[in-house]
């Protein structure tokens, strides 16, 4: 065969898209995950501006207060991994939150799968509100996470060391759709009489947009401005 018959029959060849080298994961990989994983949580600084990473590291460092130190790397788009090498402390931020930079929310979750930087979700993230204006026989835990479930997915009712609920407002915490309009008030319904407004209050409420009522952008950054 000579040099061109054998240049000939090179650029024919044809490679399908289903044969092309792939990488096939082992069949072990739910306990790797587990290890990789571990003691890590994704989160997404919700600024349209880019985040600088060490100052973000500085300022967190300063309201978190680990035990030990939190090693934060950036995968894009103000998305950050975060590696806590104490569970407690993981645990203990994810509880304390919202956390805020630069007065825009920062959502925390626990990675999904096994990690997928454009699969991690950050359309939800746990406030704790205080409900005003409750009367006194609806203050029971029951009833209260029923109200709390109007505004979120209701992970805890406040109450004293007797279980009861009695107090200037009922505080409740909530995981929130960041996506979606606030709730600012609700009413309760009653027979034959006027209904009754309650006021909801977000505990450390970072900014947010006062055109459409979502977190996540300032008014100036809204299509409705």
């Amino acid at each position: 065969m000579d040099t061109k018959e054998l240049i000939h029959k090179c650029q024919v060849i044809t490679i399908r898209e289903e044969d092309k080298a792939k990488i096939t994961l082992e069949v072990n990989l739910d306990k790797k995950k587990e290890q990789m994983m571990a003691g890590c949580l994704v989160g997404k600084v919700m600024l349209a501006k880019g985040v600088n990473k060490e100052g973000l590291k500085t300022a967190l460092q300063q309201v978190w207060r680990t035990f030990k130190e939190v090693k934060i790397e950036s995968v894009g788009n103000n998305i950050f991994m975060f590696k806590f090498a104490e569970e407690a402390d993981k645990k203990r931020v994810l509880k304390g939150g919202p956390w805020h930079f630069n007065r825009a929310l920062i959502v925390l979750a626990k990675p999904r799968g096994i990690g997928e930087v454009a699969k991690q979700s950050f359309t939800h993230t746990s406030f704790w509100v205080q409900i005003r204006n409750v009367p006194l026989a609806c203050m029971d835990k029951d009833f209260l996470w029923d109200l709390g479930g109007k505004i979120g997915s209701v992970e805890e009712v406040q109450t004293d060391d007797n279980g009861d609920c009695i107090g200037e407002y009922a505080r409740i915490r909530v995981s929130i759709n960041i996506t979606q309009l606030l709730e600012r008030i609700l009413f309760l319904k009653q027979e034959d009489e006027t209904d009754i407004p309650m006021p909801v209050v977000y505990e450390r409420l970072p900014d947010f947009c006062y055109c459409c009522g979502i977190i996540g952008h300032q008014y100036k950054e809204c299509g409705k401005y």
